[in-house]
Protein backbone atom coordinates (compact mmCIF):
# COMPACT_ATOMS: atom_id res chain seq x y z
CA UNK A 1 0.00 0.00 0.00
CA UNK A 2 1.16 3.10 -0.60
CA UNK A 3 -0.54 6.61 0.44
CA UNK A 4 1.64 9.58 -1.50
CA UNK A 5 2.80 10.38 -4.86
CA UNK A 6 5.66 9.07 -6.15
CA UNK A 7 8.71 11.09 -5.32
CA UNK A 8 9.08 12.27 -9.13
CA UNK A 9 5.34 12.92 -9.47
CA UNK A 10 5.59 15.39 -6.99
CA UNK A 11 5.28 18.90 -7.89
CA UNK A 12 6.82 21.60 -6.43
CA UNK A 13 3.88 23.16 -5.04
CA UNK A 14 -0.10 23.66 -5.44
CA UNK A 15 -2.41 26.63 -4.26
CA UNK A 16 -6.05 25.95 -2.54
CA UNK A 17 -7.32 27.54 -6.77
CA UNK A 18 -5.16 25.15 -8.49
CA UNK A 19 -6.53 21.84 -10.53
CA UNK A 20 -6.07 18.73 -8.43
CA UNK A 21 -5.09 20.48 -5.13
CA UNK A 22 -7.76 18.83 -2.71
CA UNK A 23 -6.16 14.73 -4.35
CA UNK A 24 -2.64 16.33 -3.72
CA UNK A 25 -3.58 16.58 -0.29
CA UNK A 26 -5.81 13.30 -0.25
CA UNK A 27 -3.52 11.38 -1.73
CA UNK A 28 -0.97 12.04 1.21
CA UNK A 29 -3.11 10.80 4.13
CA UNK A 30 -3.91 7.41 5.67
CA UNK A 31 -8.01 8.38 6.05
CA UNK A 32 -10.52 9.62 3.89
CA UNK A 33 -10.30 13.56 4.49
CA UNK A 34 -14.10 13.88 5.53
CA UNK A 35 -13.57 10.80 7.98
CA UNK A 36 -10.19 12.21 8.93
CA UNK A 37 -10.96 15.44 9.81
CA UNK A 38 -14.56 13.87 11.65
CA UNK A 39 -17.09 16.01 9.28
CA UNK A 40 -19.77 15.00 7.67
CA UNK A 41 -19.90 13.36 4.17
CA UNK A 42 -19.95 15.60 1.29
CA UNK A 43 -19.15 18.86 3.49
CA UNK A 44 -16.01 21.01 1.98
CA UNK A 45 -13.30 20.66 4.79
CA UNK A 46 -10.98 23.37 5.72
CA UNK A 47 -8.34 22.35 3.60
CA UNK A 48 -4.64 24.93 3.59
CA UNK A 49 -3.95 28.00 1.27
CA UNK A 50 -0.55 25.87 -0.36
CA UNK A 51 1.21 22.73 -0.03
CA UNK A 52 4.50 22.45 -1.39
CA UNK A 53 7.28 19.47 -2.24
CA UNK A 54 10.82 20.58 -0.76
CA UNK A 55 13.55 18.55 -2.44
CA UNK A 56 16.50 20.16 0.17
CA UNK A 57 16.92 21.84 3.82
CA UNK A 58 17.85 24.48 1.56
CA UNK A 59 13.92 24.50 0.17
CA UNK A 60 12.38 23.95 3.80
CA UNK A 61 14.26 27.10 4.62
CA UNK A 62 13.07 29.44 2.46
CA UNK A 63 9.54 28.06 2.84
CA UNK A 64 9.68 28.69 6.43
CA UNK A 65 10.91 32.18 6.04
CA UNK A 66 8.82 33.13 3.58
CA UNK A 67 6.12 31.84 5.63
CA UNK A 68 7.02 34.04 8.06
CA UNK A 69 7.69 37.32 6.05
CA UNK A 70 3.83 36.91 4.82
CA UNK A 71 2.66 35.67 7.97
CA UNK A 72 1.37 32.50 7.02
CA UNK A 73 1.23 29.39 9.58
CA UNK A 74 2.90 26.19 8.68
CA UNK A 75 1.80 22.38 9.13
CA UNK A 76 4.43 19.28 8.60
CA UNK A 77 3.58 15.95 7.41
CA UNK A 78 6.68 12.76 6.24
CA UNK A 79 3.59 10.54 5.39
CA UNK A 80 1.79 7.42 7.28
CA UNK A 81 -0.33 6.78 10.09
CA UNK A 82 -1.73 10.06 11.25
CA UNK A 83 -5.55 8.81 11.10
CA UNK A 84 -6.55 12.33 12.12
CA UNK A 85 -4.41 13.59 9.67
CA UNK A 86 -2.87 16.00 11.85
CA UNK A 87 -1.04 18.32 9.21
CA UNK A 88 -4.24 19.39 7.32
CA UNK A 89 -5.18 22.65 8.36
CA UNK A 90 -7.34 25.63 7.74
CA UNK A 91 -5.17 27.87 6.33
CA UNK A 92 -1.39 28.57 5.91
CA UNK A 93 1.55 26.32 3.89
CA UNK A 94 1.53 22.47 4.22
CA UNK A 95 4.92 21.39 4.05
CA UNK A 96 4.75 17.52 2.53
CA UNK A 97 8.22 16.23 3.06
CA UNK A 98 7.95 12.98 1.00
CA UNK A 99 10.83 13.86 -1.23
CA UNK A 100 13.27 14.32 1.40
CA UNK A 101 13.52 10.01 1.37
CA UNK A 102 17.72 9.91 1.45
CA UNK A 103 19.29 6.94 3.70
CA UNK A 104 23.43 6.58 4.37
CA UNK A 105 25.07 4.20 6.20
CA UNK A 106 28.18 4.72 8.53
CA UNK A 107 29.58 1.08 8.79
CA UNK A 108 33.42 1.82 9.22
CA UNK A 109 32.98 0.95 13.29
CA UNK A 110 31.22 -2.12 13.55
CA UNK A 111 31.11 -1.11 17.49
CA UNK A 112 28.66 1.69 16.53
CA UNK A 113 26.94 1.77 13.16
CA UNK A 114 24.56 4.81 12.16
CA UNK A 115 22.27 6.00 9.36
CA UNK A 116 21.44 8.98 8.93
CA UNK A 117 18.08 9.22 6.87
CA UNK A 118 15.32 11.93 5.67
CA UNK A 119 12.14 12.22 7.35
CA UNK A 120 9.81 10.84 3.88
CA UNK A 121 12.20 7.51 3.53
CA UNK A 122 9.06 4.60 4.53
CA UNK A 123 9.26 2.05 7.09
CA UNK A 124 9.49 -1.06 4.76
CA UNK A 125 12.36 0.78 2.82
CA UNK A 126 13.91 1.42 5.62
CA UNK A 127 13.52 -2.04 6.69
CA UNK A 128 14.98 -3.78 3.90
CA UNK A 129 17.88 -1.19 3.49
CA UNK A 130 18.49 -2.31 7.12
CA UNK A 131 18.63 -5.83 6.53
CA UNK A 132 20.49 -5.58 3.19
CA UNK A 133 23.27 -4.20 5.22
CA UNK A 134 22.89 -6.26 8.54
CA UNK A 135 21.97 -4.20 11.23
CA UNK A 136 18.51 -3.30 12.98
CA UNK A 137 16.33 -0.40 14.27
CA UNK A 138 13.15 0.09 16.09
CA UNK A 139 11.22 0.35 12.85
CA UNK A 140 7.55 1.19 12.77
CA UNK A 141 5.16 -2.32 13.18
CA UNK A 142 3.56 -0.89 10.16
CA UNK A 143 5.81 -0.64 6.78
CA UNK A 144 4.06 2.69 5.06
CA UNK A 145 4.75 5.33 7.42
CA UNK A 146 7.24 7.43 7.34
CA UNK A 147 10.03 8.16 9.79
CA UNK A 148 9.27 11.58 10.21
CA UNK A 149 6.10 11.73 12.37
CA UNK A 150 6.98 8.21 13.51
CA UNK A 151 10.11 9.75 15.53
CA UNK A 152 8.56 12.88 16.64
CA UNK A 153 5.59 10.79 18.66
CA UNK A 154 8.06 8.49 19.83
CA UNK A 155 8.09 5.57 17.48
CA UNK A 156 6.68 2.59 18.96
CA UNK A 157 8.75 0.13 17.08
CA UNK A 158 9.54 -3.76 17.06
CA UNK A 159 11.69 -4.75 19.43
CA UNK A 160 10.58 -1.99 21.81
CA UNK A 161 10.79 -3.84 25.16
CA UNK A 162 14.78 -4.12 24.31
CA UNK A 163 15.40 -1.91 22.07
CA UNK A 164 12.68 0.86 23.89
CA UNK A 165 11.03 3.37 21.53
CA UNK A 166 13.11 4.37 18.58
CA UNK A 167 13.28 8.22 19.52
CA UNK A 168 15.80 7.38 22.24
CA UNK A 169 17.83 5.92 19.01
CA UNK A 170 18.14 8.93 17.26
CA UNK A 171 21.61 10.84 17.63
CA UNK A 172 20.91 14.08 15.98
CA UNK A 173 18.53 15.57 13.96
CA UNK A 174 18.90 18.90 11.21
CA UNK A 175 16.02 21.09 12.29
CA UNK A 176 14.87 24.36 10.43
CA UNK A 177 13.39 26.13 13.51
CA UNK A 178 10.38 29.13 13.53
CA UNK A 179 13.07 31.36 13.42
CA UNK A 180 14.29 30.70 9.95
CA UNK A 181 17.51 29.11 10.71
CA UNK A 182 18.78 25.53 9.84
CA UNK A 183 20.61 24.17 13.42
CA UNK A 184 21.54 20.89 14.91
CA UNK A 185 19.94 19.17 18.04
CA UNK A 186 21.38 16.53 19.85
CA UNK A 187 22.46 15.47 23.27
CA UNK A 188 25.21 18.56 23.13
CA UNK A 189 23.98 20.66 20.46
CA UNK A 190 20.13 22.58 21.68
CA UNK A 191 19.96 19.73 23.86
CA UNK A 192 16.62 21.64 24.82
CA UNK A 193 15.12 21.19 21.31
CA UNK A 194 16.69 17.61 21.23
CA UNK A 195 14.16 16.64 24.17
CA UNK A 196 11.39 18.22 22.84
CA UNK A 197 11.48 16.59 19.42
CA UNK A 198 11.87 13.12 20.57
CA UNK A 199 8.07 13.05 21.48
CA UNK A 200 6.32 16.21 20.82
CA UNK A 201 4.90 14.92 17.77
CA UNK A 202 2.68 17.74 15.92
CA UNK A 203 3.66 19.72 18.56
CA UNK A 204 7.57 19.94 17.39
CA UNK A 205 8.00 23.50 16.61
CA UNK A 206 10.30 22.93 13.34
CA UNK A 207 10.69 21.07 10.65
CA UNK A 208 13.03 18.04 11.31
CA UNK A 209 14.81 17.45 7.56
CA UNK A 210 17.18 14.87 8.95
CA UNK A 211 17.63 12.32 11.45
CA UNK A 212 20.90 10.45 12.68
CA UNK A 213 20.16 6.94 13.96
CA UNK A 214 22.04 4.65 15.86
CA UNK A 215 22.02 0.95 14.72
CA UNK A 216 21.59 -2.21 16.12
CA UNK A 217 23.45 -5.63 14.94
CA UNK A 218 20.40 -7.40 12.56
CA UNK A 219 18.98 -10.17 14.79
CA UNK A 220 20.14 -13.57 13.40
CA UNK A 221 17.10 -16.00 14.47
CA UNK A 222 14.26 -13.96 14.38
CA UNK A 223 11.19 -16.38 14.98
CA UNK A 224 7.62 -15.61 15.35
CA UNK A 225 4.62 -18.10 17.26
CA UNK A 226 1.14 -17.72 16.64
CA UNK A 227 -2.03 -18.65 18.52
CA UNK A 228 -5.60 -17.89 17.59
CA UNK A 229 -8.46 -18.54 19.83
CA UNK A 230 -12.03 -18.23 19.84
CA UNK A 231 -12.90 -14.98 21.90
CA UNK A 232 -14.58 -16.57 24.84
CA UNK A 233 -11.28 -18.09 25.67
CA UNK A 234 -10.65 -14.47 26.14
CA UNK A 235 -9.63 -15.12 29.94
CA UNK A 236 -7.72 -18.27 30.15
CA UNK A 237 -6.00 -16.39 26.74
CA UNK A 238 -5.15 -13.50 29.10
CA UNK A 239 -4.25 -15.88 32.26
CA UNK A 240 -1.87 -17.77 30.33
CA UNK A 241 -0.10 -14.87 28.77
CA UNK A 242 0.32 -13.02 31.87
CA UNK A 243 2.00 -15.74 33.96
CA UNK A 244 4.27 -16.22 30.87
CA UNK A 245 5.18 -12.71 30.96
CA UNK A 246 7.19 -13.27 34.14
CA UNK A 247 9.76 -15.26 32.75
CA UNK A 248 9.78 -13.83 29.31
CA UNK A 249 12.81 -11.47 28.46
CA UNK A 250 12.36 -8.31 26.58
CA UNK A 251 13.64 -8.97 23.24
CA UNK A 252 10.36 -11.02 23.39
CA UNK A 253 7.39 -9.23 22.28
CA UNK A 254 3.90 -10.19 22.77
CA UNK A 255 1.18 -8.67 21.55
CA UNK A 256 -3.13 -9.31 21.31
CA UNK A 257 -5.24 -8.78 19.55
CA UNK A 258 -9.31 -9.07 19.75
CA UNK A 259 -10.87 -8.64 15.91
CA UNK A 260 -14.19 -9.76 14.43
CA UNK A 261 -15.63 -11.57 11.16
CA UNK A 262 -13.56 -9.15 8.58
CA UNK A 263 -10.07 -9.96 10.12
CA UNK A 264 -7.47 -10.06 7.71
CA UNK A 265 -7.32 -14.03 7.13
CA UNK A 266 -10.11 -13.06 4.90
CA UNK A 267 -12.60 -16.25 6.61
CA UNK A 268 -15.57 -13.64 6.46
CA UNK A 269 -18.90 -14.21 8.78
CA UNK A 270 -19.21 -17.74 7.66
CA UNK A 271 -16.54 -19.01 9.98
CA UNK A 272 -17.77 -20.75 12.69
CA UNK A 273 -15.74 -18.56 15.19
CA UNK A 274 -16.05 -15.13 13.60
CA UNK A 275 -14.96 -13.55 17.12
CA UNK A 276 -11.27 -14.38 17.93
CA UNK A 277 -8.25 -13.23 20.11
CA UNK A 278 -4.88 -13.44 18.95
CA UNK A 279 -1.46 -13.67 20.08
CA UNK A 280 1.60 -13.30 18.30
CA UNK A 281 5.36 -13.47 20.23
CA UNK A 282 8.33 -12.48 17.97
CA UNK A 283 11.39 -13.43 19.61
CA UNK A 284 14.40 -11.03 18.63
CA UNK A 285 16.92 -13.79 18.77
CA UNK A 286 20.84 -14.77 17.55
CA UNK A 287 19.92 -18.12 16.35
CA UNK A 288 17.26 -20.31 16.29
CA UNK A 289 18.37 -22.54 19.37
CA UNK A 290 17.92 -18.87 21.54
CA UNK A 291 14.44 -18.01 19.80
CA UNK A 292 13.28 -21.59 20.78
CA UNK A 293 14.59 -20.93 24.71
CA UNK A 294 13.42 -17.50 24.52
CA UNK A 295 10.17 -18.19 23.82
CA UNK A 296 9.51 -21.38 25.93
CA UNK A 297 7.43 -20.14 28.73
CA UNK A 298 4.58 -19.70 26.47
CA UNK A 299 4.27 -23.59 25.60
CA UNK A 300 1.85 -23.31 28.60
CA UNK A 301 -0.85 -22.25 25.87
CA UNK A 302 -4.55 -23.03 26.31
CA UNK A 303 -5.69 -25.32 23.54
CA UNK A 304 -5.71 -22.95 20.31
CA UNK A 305 -7.86 -22.86 17.22
CA UNK A 306 -4.49 -22.84 15.22
CA UNK A 307 -0.91 -22.77 16.34
CA UNK A 308 2.10 -22.12 14.07
CA UNK A 309 5.76 -22.09 16.01
CA UNK A 310 8.65 -20.82 15.29
CA UNK A 311 7.83 -19.29 11.69
CA UNK A 312 11.12 -17.47 9.75
CA UNK A 313 10.16 -14.18 9.32
CA UNK A 314 12.85 -11.70 7.80
CA UNK A 315 13.38 -8.38 9.71
CA UNK A 316 12.09 -6.58 6.27
CA UNK A 317 8.46 -8.39 6.43
CA UNK A 318 7.70 -8.03 10.20
CA UNK A 319 5.66 -5.13 9.08
CA UNK A 320 3.40 -7.05 6.39
CA UNK A 321 0.71 -9.02 9.19
CA UNK A 322 0.04 -5.37 10.62
CA UNK A 323 -0.13 -3.79 7.03
CA UNK A 324 -2.48 -6.20 6.18
CA UNK A 325 -5.19 -4.65 9.35
CA UNK A 326 -5.38 -1.48 7.74
CA UNK A 327 -7.86 -2.33 4.00
CA UNK A 328 -7.21 0.08 1.08
CA UNK A 329 -9.64 2.85 1.11
CA UNK A 330 -11.38 2.32 4.16
CA UNK A 331 -12.29 4.97 6.75
CA UNK A 332 -10.95 4.78 10.79
CA UNK A 333 -10.74 5.76 13.80
CA UNK A 334 -9.10 5.34 16.90
CA UNK A 335 -7.66 6.06 19.99
CA UNK A 336 -4.74 4.89 22.81
CA UNK A 337 -5.19 3.63 26.39
CA UNK A 338 -2.15 2.85 28.88
CA UNK A 339 -2.01 0.72 31.97
CA UNK A 340 -0.61 0.47 34.53
CA UNK A 341 -2.60 -2.44 35.95
CA UNK A 342 -3.33 -6.30 35.72
CA UNK A 343 -3.86 -7.53 32.03
CA UNK A 344 -6.88 -9.37 33.08
CA UNK A 345 -8.78 -6.45 34.03
CA UNK A 346 -8.18 -4.35 30.92
CA UNK A 347 -8.65 -6.87 28.75
CA UNK A 348 -12.13 -8.18 30.04
CA UNK A 349 -14.88 -5.73 28.94
CA UNK A 350 -13.42 -6.40 25.63
CA UNK A 351 -15.44 -9.79 25.55
CA UNK A 352 -19.01 -7.80 25.36
CA UNK A 353 -17.66 -4.86 23.48
CA UNK A 354 -15.92 -6.55 20.34
CA UNK A 355 -19.37 -8.23 20.12
CA UNK A 356 -21.30 -4.75 19.92
CA UNK A 357 -18.65 -3.82 17.13
CA UNK A 358 -20.47 -2.73 14.15
CA UNK A 359 -18.01 -3.71 11.66
CA UNK A 360 -16.07 -6.91 11.97
CA UNK A 361 -12.83 -4.82 10.00
CA UNK A 362 -12.34 -3.58 13.94
CA UNK A 363 -10.50 -4.18 16.63
CA UNK A 364 -8.25 -3.77 19.90
CA UNK A 365 -4.34 -4.54 20.07
CA UNK A 366 -2.90 -4.85 23.79
CA UNK A 367 1.21 -4.46 23.68
CA UNK A 368 3.11 -5.20 26.43
CA UNK A 369 6.86 -3.11 26.34
CA UNK A 370 8.73 -5.64 28.22
CA UNK A 371 6.50 -7.98 29.37
CA UNK A 372 5.11 -6.40 32.04
CA UNK A 373 8.18 -3.78 33.19
CA UNK A 374 7.38 -1.49 30.44
CA UNK A 375 6.78 1.56 33.22
CA UNK A 376 10.30 1.01 34.59
CA UNK A 377 11.97 0.86 30.98
CA UNK A 378 12.15 4.97 30.16
CA UNK A 379 14.26 7.19 32.37
CA UNK A 380 11.32 9.84 33.49
CA UNK A 381 12.89 13.06 32.14
CA UNK A 382 14.61 11.99 29.18
CA UNK A 383 12.55 13.24 26.70
CA UNK A 384 8.95 14.75 25.51
CA UNK A 385 7.89 11.04 25.05
CA UNK A 386 7.80 9.54 28.72
CA UNK A 387 4.39 8.43 28.81
CA UNK A 388 4.85 4.71 29.39
CA UNK A 389 3.57 2.32 31.22
CA UNK A 390 3.06 -1.86 31.43
CA UNK A 391 -0.12 -1.97 28.47
CA UNK A 392 -0.99 -0.21 25.76
CA UNK A 393 -4.25 -0.48 24.32
CA UNK A 394 -4.77 0.76 20.06
CA UNK A 395 -8.56 0.66 19.56
CA UNK A 396 -8.87 0.55 15.70
CA UNK A 397 -12.50 1.64 14.06
CA UNK A 398 -12.18 0.41 10.62
CA UNK A 399 -15.09 0.31 8.05
CA UNK A 400 -15.69 1.53 4.63
CA UNK A 401 -19.06 3.05 4.07
CA UNK A 402 -19.54 6.42 5.18
CA UNK A 403 -23.42 5.87 6.06
CA UNK A 404 -21.99 3.72 9.06
CA UNK A 405 -20.00 6.88 10.42
CA UNK A 406 -22.06 7.44 13.23
CA UNK A 407 -22.57 3.65 14.43
CA UNK A 408 -18.28 3.38 14.04
CA UNK A 409 -18.30 6.25 15.76
CA UNK A 410 -20.87 5.57 18.79
CA UNK A 411 -18.74 2.11 19.26
CA UNK A 412 -15.62 3.85 19.65
CA UNK A 413 -16.25 6.45 21.86
CA UNK A 414 -18.15 2.91 23.80
CA UNK A 415 -14.93 1.45 24.07
CA UNK A 416 -13.65 4.88 24.87
CA UNK A 417 -15.91 5.12 28.30
CA UNK A 418 -15.34 2.13 29.64
CA UNK A 419 -11.44 1.80 29.13
CA UNK A 420 -10.75 5.61 30.13
CA UNK A 421 -11.28 5.44 34.15
CA UNK A 422 -8.60 2.43 34.39
CA UNK A 423 -6.35 4.04 31.78
CA UNK A 424 -2.91 6.19 32.95
CA UNK A 425 -2.67 7.70 29.90
CA UNK A 426 -2.65 7.82 26.32
CA UNK A 427 -0.12 7.47 22.71
CA UNK A 428 0.03 10.80 21.10
CA UNK A 429 0.87 9.41 17.66
CA UNK A 430 -2.91 7.56 17.45
CA UNK A 431 -4.50 8.47 20.09
CA UNK A 432 -8.09 10.42 18.90
CA UNK A 433 -6.94 14.19 19.51
CA UNK A 434 -8.72 15.89 17.00
CA UNK A 435 -11.88 15.27 19.12
CA UNK A 436 -10.84 14.75 22.24
CA UNK A 437 -8.15 17.59 22.45
CA UNK A 438 -7.28 16.73 26.03
CA UNK A 439 -5.41 13.38 25.11
CA UNK A 440 -3.15 15.11 24.35
CA UNK A 441 -1.64 16.65 27.76
CA UNK A 442 -2.51 13.33 28.70
CA UNK A 443 -0.24 11.89 26.59
CA UNK A 444 2.94 13.24 28.70
CA UNK A 445 4.38 13.17 32.05
CA UNK A 446 2.56 16.33 33.87
CA UNK A 447 6.53 17.40 34.38
CA UNK A 448 7.14 16.63 30.72
CA UNK A 449 3.78 18.25 29.32
CA UNK A 450 5.08 22.02 31.83
CA UNK A 451 8.61 21.84 30.24
CA UNK A 452 6.99 20.96 26.75
CA UNK A 453 4.78 23.80 26.66
CA UNK A 454 7.50 25.90 27.89
CA UNK A 455 10.19 24.87 25.67
CA UNK A 456 7.33 25.45 22.68
CA UNK A 457 7.08 29.19 23.55
CA UNK A 458 10.65 29.77 23.47
CA UNK A 459 11.45 27.91 20.36
CA UNK A 460 8.07 29.05 18.52
CA UNK A 461 7.38 32.50 20.46
CA UNK A 462 4.59 33.81 17.52
CA UNK A 463 3.29 29.93 16.80
CA UNK A 464 4.22 30.00 13.02
CA UNK A 465 4.05 26.09 13.34
CA UNK A 466 -0.13 24.81 13.96
CA UNK A 467 0.93 22.43 16.48
CA UNK A 468 -1.79 19.91 17.34
CA UNK A 469 -5.12 19.59 16.08
CA UNK A 470 -7.47 20.33 18.72
CA UNK A 471 -5.55 22.81 20.00
CA UNK A 472 -4.03 20.17 22.63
Amino acid sequence: MDWMPRTEDLPLGLSRDDDGFAQVITAGLFNPLDAALDTAPGTDPALPEEIVFPRSERDVLEIVRLARETGRRVAVRSGGHSWVASSVRGDGILIDLAALDHVRFDLADPAHPTATVGPGVRGQNLSRLLEQNGVAFPVGHCGTPAVGGFLLGGGLGVNWGHWKPACFSVLRMRVVTAAGESVTASATENPELFWLARGAGPGFPGVVTEFELALQPLPGGIRVSTWLFDLDDLPAVTEWVTEASRSLPPNVEVSLVTSGANRPDGRGASDPHPFVVGVAATAFADDVAEAERLLAPLSTAPTALEHAALLDVPFSALHEPVDDTYPVGARFLADTFWFSGDLREAMAPLQRLMRRAPSGHSYVLAGMPANGAGSRLLTPGEAAYGMHDTTCFNVYTIWHDSADDAVNRAWLDEVAATLLPMSSGHFLNEADIRRRPERVPASFRPADWERLQRLRREWDPEELFHGWPGGG
